[in-house]
């Protein structure tokens, strides 16, 4: 019962491996953890360790195939086979010693029967040898995020950050999440499945909405377990983006699918049926998770 499916979809990352053995080498039981990936891979990147290992689940596609983010998690779902627990993380990642026993007794503890543990990581780095270091440690920016989110006219993007505040204490509740770390049990999975034509963050505000209204209660972790890369660590200064092997036309036409499948979400602008299993849940309303968030559900969107 203390399996842990590791969901990651990675594009074009160097830090891939570093993140995989981050996660073994650290694991109190790394025999109970099983990775799902999707392997969108820039030619010289090398698996070859991890195989022929059944811990590992590997989807391949050339990085030029890339369809996006909500398409690549959505992928990495598919490999899913019932473990109890679900991690979700970035393929740029590090975490705490005995991260997976730490991260269930948190879940297990929330006042929940669908609890599940969302934050922004915080960031690390890595010295000259090679070495994890956690800038913000010891800081006024130690400590568990919280999030914030912000709405951009006029098409009602609804973006989530990191706060500059900080958790008070154990069972903070947040109505946000970000994807680059989501801890909860592994039935998530299939009752909030990844819509694969959310293209881009967006779908953070997405899933999040959808959550709670699948009846999901979201709290800050007490602690952080994980960490996510700075991203001027990569050998080129910034992380590779699905975009930079795109048509303007094919981004333009994917973010007007993605942008009216949204407002339907959201907003309630069109016919709820078209999502199908990518639309809300019925156990809470929309107008409740807005009011929590801070989004106005009511403002004038484009056309």
């Amino acid at each position: 019962m203390n399996d842990i499916f590791i969901s990651i979809a990675s594009y074009r990352d160097e830090f891939l491996p570093f993140t995989i053995e981050s996660a073994l080498r650290n694991a109190h039981f790394p025999e109970n953890l099983t990775f799902g990936i999707c392997w969108q891979a820039e030619p010289g990147e090398n698996l070859d360790a991890y195989l022929d290992d059944p811990r590992f689940r590997i989807v391949k596609y050339p990085y030029w195939e890339s369809e996006g983010y909500g398409w690549a998690r959505a992928e990495v779902q598919k490999l899913y086979r019932g473990e109890h627990y679900h991690l979700l993380i970035d393929s740029h990642s590090c975490f705490a010693r005995d991260w997976d026993i730490n991260l269930i007794a948190q879940l297990e503890s929330k006042p929940s029967s669908r609890p599940l543990l969302t934050t922004s990581s915080p960031p690390f780095t890595l010295n000259e040898k090679t070495e994890v270091v956690l800038p913000w440690e010891g800081t006024d920016r130690d400590g568990v995020p919280l999030m914030c989110c912000d709405q951009t006219s006029p098409a009602g993007w609804i973006g989530i950050q990191m706060s500059v505040e900080r958790s008070p204490g154990a069972d903070t509740r947040t109505y946000l999440m970000v994807c680059n770390f989501v801890f909860t049990h592994g039935q998530w999975i299939l009752d909030v499945p990844e819509d694969p034509g959310m293209i881009n963050a967006c779908h953070e505000s997405a899933l999040a909405a959808r959550s709670y209204t699948h009846g999901y209660d979201l709290f800050l972790p007490d602690k952080i377990q994980v960490w996510h890369l700075d991203y001027h660590n990569y050998r080129i200064g910034y992380r590779r983006r699905v975009w930079e092997t795109k048509s303007g036309t094919w981004q333009a036409e994917q973010t007007e699918r993605m942008l009216k499948r949204f407002h339907t979400l959201i907003y309630g602008k069109g016919d709820p049926a078209s999502l199908g299993r990518y639309g809300l849940g019925t156990v809470r309303s929309i107008e409740e998770w807005s009011a929590h968030a801070g989004v106005d559900r009511n403002r004038n969107l484009t056309p």
